[in-house]
Parts: structure tokens; sequence; C-alpha cells
């Protein structure tokens, strides 16, 4: 596999995590601001998925991978507070490894991928501070 379709196949799992776990959090009770931020951050993983989607397919193949260990996490406790932490900690192992991966692959990949992969960490970034108001 080379640079390229790595990377792809990482920003697209990175933002599929997203657009699958954001639903499940909305089905459970939170706040009505909590609701509104996860939507527009919804919105934006789904935007970034469509686009390494048309990446994908204008340049290589890719495959979607997700998790589904959220109603595990929640079962006990989904208060807003604890909705809001577990975000912060996928968002933030988000935020490490794509920063991780946009150091690998500077000046290995293509730089349209480096710009979609850079927008996905400032989208991870943008959300941790967003939710830590409902810690």
């Amino acid at each position: 596999m080379d640079h390229d379709q790595q990377f792809l196949s990482f920003i697209h799992k990175n933002a599929a995590m997203g657009v699958s776990a954001i639903p499940q959090v909305l089905s459970l009770p939170q706040s009505r601001a909590m609701g509104q931020a996860l939507n527009i951050q919804l919105q934006e993983y789904r935007t970034i998925a469509a686009q390494s989607q048309a990446y994908a397919r204008k340049h290589l193949t890719v495959r979607a991978m997700s998790g589904a260990m959220l109603k595990a996490r929640t079962a006990a406790d989904h208060t807003t507070s604890k909705l809001a932490q577990l975000m912060i900690q996928g968002s933030t192992m988000g935020t490490v490894e794509m920063t991780r991966r946009i150091h690998q692959y500077t000046g290995k990949a293509d730089p349209e991928l480096l710009a979609l992969g850079s927008r996905l960490l400032h989208t991870e970034e943008q959300n941790i501070q967003q939710m830590k108001r409902f810690l």
C-alpha cells in the first residue's frame, strides 16, 4: 500500500468514526446545546468523509471502517458530561494520530491529502474545545 492510500485510509477511518459515533450519542439524552454542537461536528465529519471518498474514487480505492464500542461505554452512564468525555477522548486520539500521520506523510503523500488531513486535525481540535463546556 503506498503512502497516499495509507494516509487516505486513515483520514477516512477517522472521519467515518465520527459519522458513526455521533448519531449514537445524539440518540442519548443530552442538553440542547450539546446536541447542536454534535450536529455541527457530524456535518463536518460527513464533509471530510465525502471528500476522502471523492479523492479515492478519483485516485485510489479505499475501504470504510468504523467501530461500535459506544453503547458499551455509555450503558451505565450517559449523562451529558460522560458523553462529552467520550467525545473528547475520541477526538484526542484522532488528534494524536492525525498529527503523527501528517508528520509521517509530509513530502510523501499527495498535498491534497495532506490538506484534507490538516482539515480533519483542525476539526478534531475544535471538537475538543467545544465539548469541554459540557464536562
